[in-house]
């Protein structure tokens, strides 16, 4: 029997929200991947996981999602379209190429224009200013707009030659080791099923 997939099986392999968000399927590169996002409520225990927002903002969320179905679904599938375009982005920029960037950047910045920025405040609480989100009731996209918002740092602030796709599965992430050579997600999991394969593929050809 094979092993059960959830979101509490789901590994967390990258320090940065976006890429998370990106690397909720269990591959990109492979036509019989797994989506962690069957349902609206895996997505808010995913939300949960990583600590995106407040548990009781995410409740509310849920509490609302089950008595308007309909609304969960579209949202559910609104949040998944988001995810494939922070995905080209992020795979564009991790392969360098500057043609499939320039294609995703456009619908990128429609996102981060008129829905993250428009979603947030600037609060002054115990003599400081920070920048909060607004909480929208019964807007059941609204954690995803943070995924958004920490694309657009990640761009802005990081080594863009950091921001890297795994070979194997094709799950991104920013490579924060000291000498920058890091190649997979995780090199436990996909690091030593992709040096297996490379080995196995030598080994047939030097026996054909």
């Amino acid at each position: 029997m094979g092993k059960t997939r959830s979101i509490n099986s789901l590994n967390i392999d990258s320090t940065v929200l976006c890429c998370n968000f990106v690397n909720t399927q269990s591959s990109w590169t492979s036509a019989d991947r797994y989506d962690y996002f069957q349902t609206y409520d895996d997505f808010i225990e995913w939300c949960l996981k990583v600590n995106i927002s407040s548990r009781e903002q995410l409740q509310g969320l849920r509490e609302f999602a089950a008595e308007q179905c309909e609304d969960a679904e579209a949202a559910l599938n609104r949040i998944k379209e988001i995810r494939s375009i922070l995905h080209g982005l992020i795979s564009a920029v991790a392969k360098n190429s500057e043609e499939e960037l320039l294609h995703f950047l456009p619908t990128f910045n429609l996102l981060l224009r008129v829905d993250a920025v428009s979603r947030q405040r600037l609060v002054y609480r115990d003599k400081k200013f920070t920048i909060d989100q607004i909480n929208i009731s019964g807007d059941l996209t609204a954690p995803v707009w943070l995924a958004v918002e920490s694309l657009a740092t990640l761009l802005a602030e990081s080594d863009l030659a950091r921001i890297k796709e795994c070979p194997k599965c094709g799950w991104v992430f920013l490579d924060e080791t000291k000498n920058g050579k890091r190649k997979w997600c995780n090199p436990k999991y996909c690091g030593t099923s992709d040096k297996m394969k490379r080995y196995n593929d030598r080994k047939k050809n030097t026996t054909e």
